[in-house]
């Protein structure tokens, strides 16, 4: 089995002794490649890694602080690309082995921002074949006979077992908030169009979001900050959250859906909550909302058979079962079906927003439970709503099961109110963070 997670090194403390030469870029770096070179063995959380230019990267930025240059908190960082991001010098693959194998001639937007930001890139993380469900070469870190969930499978065990401080995912259903969750690290989908995807294998024009992976939620925003080039979220978390939001607490599709684990957690979570001062009471969903996981999953068979039907078809031996199920469904479907899913997101994004008249945040399970076998990558169930509506979510880690497996909560936000989210967020993380690791029965 063995325990291959990592206790956590943040960015948040670590970017300080960088800044003032208690800690080199090229050590941290060091560090992280000494746990790749014990853990990626077992775990095959990379699909590409280049030491030379990583280390390149580490001295000039060592350079750069002797000459008192700085960039920022994310100065000489180890940061992992899922490999449907485009990076200079790597190829990406997207988990297909019939992909173009060239270097990428330039950076993803997100990956060119970063880059200026002083994040230093190891390599590309594994990802599921076009960052849909079949399962990765990627284990746990935490008992390799579970999958990390899918898609960002290997940015999530790359975190987890210290391979890089942080990473970065794509989910279009639950590809950022599952992975996280069953890795037992913190996982943020962005709002919809708030990160640019040029550079980034597009699956479905209106489902897609990339976001970052991490080990808090500071962390989170550090790497969000960078990556949309704005420095505009961390300062609201430099001094601590007291203020206990109102919550809103998702039952019936969310909560009544979970296995015994989760519910028992969620059960502790909301009573450290209210007990810390949190007002909370339950939030009925509108009645559309039972139909929006049919929706979700025709939207984005239409649209996926938009963007990769052609190289399927020439392909198709190269293509896993779960995405070819996937394609062929797609192409059952009519234009007359393709617009009224898009009708529905967008009747579902304004109906939902009803939920935040009595709170600022809504938690829900991130999850079913703990992560299954390796011969899935989970059920995306409970993320694909916030994939479908576009607000933004985050997850963070709450317990683990007497298996020795991490459950996470999913905290979404109105799509508006981003900062709300961030505030709350934190508020609850600092809440329930000290206990997580206590197991529950």
């Amino acid at each position: 089995m063995n325990l291959f997670h990592t206790p956590p090194q943040t960015i948040a403390r670590v970017q300080q002794a960088i800044k003032v030469r208690e800690l080199s870029c090229r050590s941290l770096l060091e560090s992280c490649f000494e746990n790749i070179e014990k853990k990626e063995p077992v775990l095959h959380a990379w699909a590409h890694l280049d030491r030379d230019a990583a280390f390149q990267q580490a001295d000039a930025l060592d350079q750069e602080l002797q000459q008192g240059r700085w960039r920022g908190p994310l100065h000489g960082i180890p940061v992992g690309i899922k490999d449907i991001i485009d990076v200079k010098g790597m190829p990406t693959r997207g988990g297909l082995e019939s992909r173009d194998q060239t270097p990428a001639a330039q950076d993803a937007t997100i990956v060119e921002n970063l880059r200026l930001e002083g994040a230093i890139f190891p390599g590309k993380t594994e990802t599921t074949q076009l960052a849909c469900f079949d399962p990765p070469p990627t284990l746990n870190p935490w008992n390799q006979a579970h999958t990390p969930g899918g898609s960002s499978s290997g940015s999530a065990a790359a975190v987890a077992a210290g391979m890089c401080l942080a990473a970065v995912g794509t989910q279009t259903g639950g590809s950022i908030i599952r992975p996280a969750s069953f890795c037992g690290v913190a996982g943020l989908k962005p709002t919809f169009g708030m990160v640019d995807r040029k550079g980034v294998i597009l699956l479905s024009k209106h489902l897609d979001h990339v976001g970052p992976l991490a080990h808090s939620i500071v962390d989170l925003v550090i790497l969000l900050d960078g990556m949309t080039d704005q420095a505009t979220y961390l300062p609201l978390l430099i001094e601590p959250v007291t203020d206990a939001p109102r919550i809103g607490w998702l039952t019936d599709f969310f909560e009544g859906r979970a296995d015994a684990s989760m519910q028992q957690a969620l059960k502790t979570v909301r009573t450290k909550l209210e007990t810390a001062g949190a007002p909370i009471r339950d939030c009925p969903l509108p009645t559309e909302f039972e139909s929006i996981l049919e929706y979700h999953r025709d939207l984005m068979q239409f649209e996926m058979v938009q963007n990769m039907g052609e190289d399927y078809e020439q392909n198709r031996e190269f293509y896993g079962p779960a995405i070819s199920q996937v394609l062929d469904a797609g192409r059952e479907l009519s234009q007359e079906r393709y617009a009224a899913c898009l009708d529905y997101q967008n009747l579902i994004g304004q109906i939902t927003r009803r939920c935040f008249a009595r709170a600022e945040i809504l938690i829900s399970p991130a999850t079913l439970g703990p992560a299954p076998d390796i011969t899935t990558t989970g059920n995306p169930g409970m993320n694909a709503p916030w994939s479908m509506t576009g607000f933004p979510t985050l997850s963070i880690p709450v317990a683990v099961t007497e298996t020795g497996l991490p459950l996470a909560i999913q905290i979404t936000g109105h799509p508006d109110k981003f900062d709300d989210l961030l505030l709350a967020a934190q508020w609850c993380e600092d809440v329930l963070r000290p206990g997580y690791l206590e197991q529950i029965s």
